[in-house]
C-alpha cells in the first residue's frame, strides 16, 4: 500500500434500466451435491444432553466439538463481533463437510426437545441481529471456507467465471485465495466479515456500482435441510423457491447454506483511495457538494461514502484523546481501475478547504483492510440503517443534527463514543442495469436503487444499549422514514444486512414478498427449528412464541 498525506435535481434510479437482468437471470448454472448420510438418530431415545453429544460425536467422527475451556470454543466466542450479542453455548460444533452438516441437521431434528433455545448457524458471526448467537449449541462453518474456481472461461470468452465459496468463509479468506487469478468477487468490505450471512442479506459490495449487489450474481446454492437433505437450489429447478430466499432473506432460516456458487467479476487492478476530512465550520460547503456530486456522477466505477465522525480531521488516522475531538465530515473516496489522474478528475472537486487528505492505493486483497480499523472488536454495537433515493444538502444538515445528539448523549453517559458514525453510502442509480426488474423477482425487493445509510454506535456500559436503541428508533431511523415517505417517489426497501430490531418486516421485504417469505420458511421449516436472530411469523414460529418478524 502506498500513502501519500496532504494537509491543508436529478433523482436517484427512480425506475430500473430498461433491460435490468441480474446474473441469475441470465446464467443456468447447475451443480451435483453429496448424499446425506444415513444415521440412527431418529431411532433413539437419548434422555441427556451429555448422551446425545456423545452420540453425535461418534457420528461425525473427525469433526471437533468444543466445550468451554477449549481454546477452540473461546476463538469462536471471540469471532462474535457485538459484544450485546455473545452467548455461551452448552458446545460449538465445526462440521468441515455438507455431509457432516447433515448428520448435524439429522441430529438436531430429532434431540431438540432437549434443549430449550434452539441451535444457531454461524458463519463470520459478523451481524447484529443475533442469528449466529444461542445457549444451546452453535455450528460454526468455519472449516467449510474453501474457495473455488469451478468454471474458468478462456481469455477471449465473454463470460465470467464462476466461484464455489464455502458458507463458512471470511471475506479475506476468498480475496487472498482469488489474488492474482485475475478474478474478483462482490464480498464484504472487511477482512472478518462473513460470506455467508453477507449474501443471504443482499450484499453491498466495493463494486456494486458497477456490478450490483452481491446475491443479484449469485447462480446457485447448496443448501442442507431440517431432515438433512442436501439440495442444490436454482432458479430454474424444484428449489426455485428456496433459492429465491437466498436473494434477501435467506437468513430468515430455511436451511443451512454450506455452498455458494457466484459469478466472479475481472479483477480490477489498483484502487486509488482518498480519505477527505473537514471541521464542522465547512459542513455547509461539504453538504453542497456532496449533494451535488451524487446528483450527477455517472461514473460506476466511482464508490465515495459521506461520513460524520467525533475526532480530529486534521489527524484522520489517530483516535485522540475526547478533548481533542470535534465533529468531522470525511468523505471516503473509491475509484477501480483508472489511475492517479483520473480519480482526480472524479473527486478533485472535494480537495479545496479540507483540512486533511490522505490518498492510498489498494488492491482487493488490501482493501478489505481499509475500513477494518473503523469497527474493533469487544464493545456493544448498533449497525443499522435505512434507504433514500436522495441526498439534499437539508437532509445532510438534520442527519447531522441527530447524529450529534446522540454522540452528544453517549459522553452524558459517560461513554467514548470511539468509532460511533454515521454514513451515507452513494449508490449507482438503476445499479448500473444488473438489478432486478422487478421487486417480486428477488426475496429483497430492489428494482429502485436507493443509497443506504447507516449508523454504527460503540459503547461499553450496558445500561446506555437501550438509550441507543430508542435515539436510533425515534430520532435518526424516524427522520429517514419521513423523509423518503415526503419525497413521493417509487417504494424502495432497506438493506437486508443493515436491519435493526425495530426495523418493520414491510419495510424491508415489502409486504407480499414477506408473506412469500413465511410460506416457504413453513414448507422447508414446518417447526419452527431455525428460530435464533430474526424468527418470521409461522404458524409454528407463532405458537412456540418465537416470531419476532411480522407485518404491521
Amino acid at each position: 500500500m502506498q500513502s501519500l498525506a496532504i494537509f491543508g435535481s436529478l433523482l436517484l434510479g427512480l425506475l430500473p434500466a430498461a433491460n435490468a437482468a441480474t446474473v441469475w437471470q441470465q446464467r443456468n448454472y447447475t451443480h451435483s451435491v453429496p448424499e446425506p448420510p444415513v444415521t440412527t438418530f431418529a431411532s433413539t431415545n437419548f434422555t441427556t444432553k451429555d448422551d446425545a453429544l456423545s452420540a453425535l460425536a461418534s457420528a461425525l467422527g473427525n469433526a471437533t466439538i468444543a466445550r468451554s475451556g477449549d481454546l477452540k470454543y473461546g476463538s469462536t466466542i471471540a469471532r462474535v463481533w457485538t459484544k450485546q450479542r455473545k452467548a455461551y453455548p452448552d458446545a460449538i460444533v465445526y462440521p468441515e463437510t455438507p455431509e457432516q452438516v447433515s448428520i448435524l441437521m439429522q441430529f438436531y431434528s430429532n434431540v431438540h426437545p432437549l434443549w430449550e433455545d434452539g441451535f444457531a448457524i454461524m458463519g463470520g458471526g459478523h451481524a447484529d441481529f443475533g442469528g449466529a448467537q444461542s445457549p444451546s449449541v452453535i455450528i460454526d462453518l468455519q472449516k467449510i471456507g474453501s474457495t473455488e474456481i469451478v468454471t474458468n472461461p478462456p481469455k477471449n470468452s465473454t463470460e465470467y467465471a464462476v466461484l464455489k465459496i464455502g458458507g463458512g468463509s471470511e471475506a479475506g479468506d476468498v480475496y487472498d485465495t482469488l489474488d492474482g487469478t485475475g478474478w474478483a468477487f462482490l464480498g464484504p468490505r472487511a477482512a472478518s466479515i462473513g460470506v455467508g450471512g453477507f449474501l443471504l442479506g443482499g450484499g453491498i459490495a466495493f463494486q456494486t456500482n458497477r456490478y450490483g449487489v452481491a446475491n443479484d450474481n449469485l447462480v446457485g446454492i447448496e443448501v442442507v435441510l431440517i431432515n438433512g437433505t442436501i439440495v442444490y437450489a436454482n432458479p430454474y429447478n424444484e428449489y426455485s423457491d428456496l433459492f429465491w430466499t437466498a436473494t434477501g432473506g435467506g437468513w430468515l432460516g430455511y436451511g443451512v447454506v454450506t455452498h455458494f456458487y457466484i459469478q466472479a467479476y475481472p479483477d480490477p487492478g489498483s484502487v486509488y483511495v482518498g480519505t477527505i476530512a473537514w471541521g464542522e465550520d465547512k459542513a455547509d460547503e461539504v453538504f453542497n457538494a456532496t449533494a451535488a456530486w451524487w446528483e450527477s456522477n455517472t461514473d460506476p466505477d466511482a464508490f465515495p461514502a459521506l461520513l460524520y465522525y467525533l475526532k480530529d480531521p486534521t489527524n484522520i488516522n489517530a483516535l485522540v484523546p475526547v478533548k481533542d475531538r470535534e465533529y468531522t465530515l470525511q468523505l471516503n473516496a473509491l475509484y477501480f481501475g483508472g489511475d492517479q489522474a483520473k480519480f482526480n478528475e472524479t473527486f478533485g472537486q472535494f480537495y479545496e478547504n479540507a483540512d486533511q487528505i490522505v490518498f492510498q492505493t489498494y488492491s482487493l486483497k488490501t482493501l478489505q483492510q481499509y475500513l477494518l480499523t473503523n469497527y474493533p472488536y469487544g464493545y456493544n454495537r448498533l449497525f443499522y440503517g435505512k434507504s433514500h433515493t436522495n441526498s439534499t444538502p437539508e437532509f445532510y444538515q438534520n442527519t447531522f443534527a441527530i447524529y450529534k445528539e446522540t454522540v452528544n448523549g453517549m459522553l452524558e453517559r459517560g461513554e467514548d463514543p470511539g468509532h460511533t458514525l454515521w454514513v451515507d453510502e452513494y449508490i449507482f442509480p438503476g445499479w448500473n442495469g444488473v438489478g432486478p426488474d422487478t421487486d417480486t423477482a428477488t426475496s429483497w425487493p430492489h428494482a429502485t436503487s436507493g443509497h443506504i445509510t447507516l449508523t454504527s454506535g460503540e459503547w461499553s456500559n450496558d445500561s446506555t444499549t437501550q438509550w441507543l436503541y430508542d435515539q436510533d428508533q425515534n430520532k435518526m431511523m424516524s427522520y429517514l422514514r419521513d423523509f423518503q415517505n415526503e419525497l413521493d417517489e417509487p417504494a424502495i426497501y432497506d438493506y437486508p444486512n443493515y436491519i435493526a430490531p425495530y426495523s418493520k418486516a414491510e419495510e424491508v421485504w415489502g409486504a407480499e414478498n414477506f408473506k412469500k417469505l413465511v410460506e416457504i420458511k413453513e414448507k422447508y421449516d414446518p417447526e419452527c427449528l431455525f428460530n435464533r436472530g430474526r424468527v418470521p411469523a409461522t404458524k409454528a414460529c407463532v405458537a412456540k412464541g418465537l416470531a419476532n418478524t411480522q407485518l404491521e
